[in-house]
Order: C-alpha cells, then structure tokens, then sequence
C-alpha cells in the first residue's frame, strides 16, 4: 500500500516529475507506465493525518516506509520517530522493520552505543584526538545504576570536565569527582533541580562541587565552570527522573540534542531504558548495506 498527500504544483518546479498516473490513472494508462503498478493499492490524501485510517484494523504490514519530511516540515526525526511509534501501536502484529529517511536519524544511529556492547568490549569508542572531530557527542545509554557507573572508567580521563545532571545525593559525582583528578587539573559538578537534595549532597561530600540547576537550563549548566575555563563539558552523565524508564524518549532526546548542542561533550551517558530500547532497534543503512554485502560473499 501506497499512501501520500495531493501535491500542488510548486512554482520552483520540484513537483514537477511527480507524476500519479501510473497509480490514478485509466487501466490503458496504468498499462502504458510501470509494471508495479496492478500489484499495490494507492490513497491520495487531503490531509496528513488521514493516514491512520489505512494502519487500523487486521491488515498485516510486515515493513513500513517513511519519506515524510516533505510532509511534516523537512527532516524533524522526533516527529518522524513519533509517527512511527504511532504505527506499531495501531498493529495487531509489530511489523519486521521499519525504514525512515533522515539524516538526523541515520547520524544518531551511527552514534547512540548500548551500554553493554561497550562493557562487555564488542564495541570500542574512537580516540580523544578522533572524537574531537565528530561534530555531535557518542551517547550511551544505561540502565541501572551499575551500569551507569561502570561507564567511568571507560569514558573519562584524567583532567577531564564533567558534569552529572540529576546527581541527587552526590554518590556518582563522587566518583566521577576522583576519576578527573579534580585536586590536579580536572573539574566535575553535579546538579539537581532540588534545593534540599543538593544541601544534603553538599553535607555528605563536602569536597565535591554541587549546585541547584535545571537540566534545560544549559546556559545555567555552561555558566557553573570557573571563570577563565573553556566553554563546555568532555562528558555529560544523566539521570533525571521522569527519563530513566520506559517511557519519554522524544524528551530524553530532546534533550539530549539539547545538551549536546550547548555543553558540546564527547559523551553523554544517560540512565535511561528508553534510550537504551532505541540503541537496540535504531541501525544505520550503512551497517545494514555492510552486512548484506558479507553475507553475500
């Protein structure tokens, strides 16, 4: 099945090789254009949202294919993510794959890593001097706190810049504290939204940095670096409340990209099961085309 919005024509003249004959079309028509044609069951939409009434019901779609950007505004993935979460909601039977065309979406694959394909060593992490030219941070989500704390070791270097968003009361700083060797040349803070989580943090590990600060607020988190420092953190850890489940992935990476865009990290290392769920299923076309190509051999 086929399914797309009517197009006007564009004065710039992009609509123009957009030709619906061969699916609206007389049958002489049909016969006359492409082959496919009398084997697939097209639907020309007035409007967007009438496409959930082609997902509802016993139909069974083994694949779905999303080209949408021209649709919903150019390539908003959380949009397109949404649309597709949408999708398998509506089936009876959750379909094999699901392809979606963006840019942003495939950078995200090649660089969201599961947490315990690092720890258990089947994926290694690019070096610094590598990482330093990628223009957008490697993100590993976790789940639990172990996990998450067993990521130190392997993210962080000596004299490194760290913050934790969400370090309640101060265990993980901690240790993020002396794996920067902040008494030599390193800095680490944690923040929490709540004043009184963060006084007791500040009771229990009087010789970590602490501070009351919103994980939106990035250009509060930018601003809690000593004067004379250089903008930005090599490693952002996370865990927030409300994102460390299985639920709220469009806010986890919003704010993510938000965090990612602002702080400007090597890393993020997020607590998060929807994040972690995502790194699971999200592949980028180029590590699937590579497998394709080594089976074929």
């Amino acid at each position: 099945m086929l399914v797309d919005i009517k197009r006007k024509d564009a004065t710039s003249g992009r609509s123009k090789g957009r030709d619906t004959t061969p699916f609206l079309g007389t049958s002489l028509e049909r016969n006359n254009n492409e082959n496919f044609v009398d084997r697939v069951e097209y639907h020309e939409l007035d409007q967007f949202d009438q496409w959930r009434e082609f997902t509802k019901g016993s139909q069974k779609y083994q694949v779905l294919i999303l080209d949408v950007g021209s649709m919903i505004g150019g390539d908003l993935y959380l949009s397109a993510l949404s649309l597709a979460y949408e999708f398998i909601g509506n089936q009876e039977h959750l379909p094999r794959a699901i392809i979606i065309k963006s840019k942003v979406l495939n950078n995200l694959a090649r660089r969201i890593v599961h947490s315990q394909r690092l720890l258990d060593g089947t994926v290694k992490l690019p070096e610094k001097d590598e990482l330093e030219k990628f223009p957008n941070p490697i993100i590993i989500p976790c789940v639990g706190v172990n996990d998450y704390r067993k990521t130190i070791p392997l993210l962080l270097e000596e004299g490194d810049e760290v913050i934790e968003i969400g370090s309640h009361y101060g265990s993980t700083t901690t240790m993020l504290h002396d794996a920067v060797k902040v008494d030599e040349d390193g800095f680490c803070v944690g923040v929490d939204i709540g004043e009184k989580i963060i006084a007791t943090a500040k009771k229990r590990y009087p010789h970590v940095l602490f501070a009351v600060a919103d994980a939106w607020d990035t250009l509060k988190l930018l601003k809690l670096k000593p004067p004379g420092t250089t903008l930005g953190y090599d490693a952002v850890y996370a865990d927030i409340g409300g994102l460390s489940g299985a639920h709220g992935l469009l806010e986890s990476l919003a704010l993510v990209d938000a965090i990612g865009k602002a702080l400007e990290p090597r890393f993020i290392c997020i607590k998060s099961l929807c994040m972690k769920r995502l790194a699971t299923q999200l592949i980028p076309f180029s590590s699937e085309k590579k497998r394709s190509l080594q089976n074929a051999k």
